[in-house]
């Protein structure tokens, strides 16, 4: 805790060695004594109902340090802090308007792709049925050719045999 607040002092103060601090080290230093300062909050409940005075003392003045750590980081960097939470803003934002537009894109397409699969669906039904008509017309055309080829040769064989018949009773 010691070592975090004179991290933060340093920064402030303007340390020997002239490092600074990323934004990332100090939100993770406000973060810890946040932890701290609930951790302390919640020892001086416990110490109150102990009625250890000397310790209350003690974690009064460790949390009264603590706050002001606090204080000095949240008003040394709200600005960052701020922009940090606008970018994030803005991205959520465009992320989310890009989400919107993909998806209603994506709606788009898929009503699209429904409309064409129901145009092929319909134009193979009616290939389809062209088909087995031309088909049916074609059996029953092929059918009656047989029959009437079936007709034609029984004639002519009826008519050969009757010649024949005929040649057969002259000569007897």
């Amino acid at each position: 805790m010691e070592k975090n607040m004179t991290r933060v002092k340093q920064y402030h103060c303007g340390s020997s060695n002239e490092r600074s601090i990323s934004l990332i080290e100090v939100k993770e230093i406000h973060q810890n004594l946040l932890t701290q300062h609930e951790d302390i909050s919640d020892e001086i409940a416990d110490v109150v109902e102990q009625n250890d005075y000397v310790k209350l003392a003690h974690l009064l003045v460790t949390r009264s340090k603590i706050d002001t750590a606090i204080n000095e980081i949240e008003s040394a960097y709200q600005s960052e802090f701020n922009k940090q939470v606008e970018t994030k803003h803005c991205i959520s934002s465009v992320l989310k308007d890009v989400a919107e537009k993909m998806e209603s894109k994506g709606e788009d397409m898929l009503l699209k792709v429904t409309s064409n699969l129901e145009k092929l669906n319909d134009s193979t039904h009616t290939m389809i049925s062209i088909a087995t008509a031309l088909s049916n017309k074609t059996i029953s055309k092929g059918n009656q050719l047989g029959h009437d080829a079936g007709r034609l040769l029984i004639h002519k064989t009826s008519e050969g045999l009757s010649k024949l018949a005929t040649i057969i009773q002259k000569r007897s």
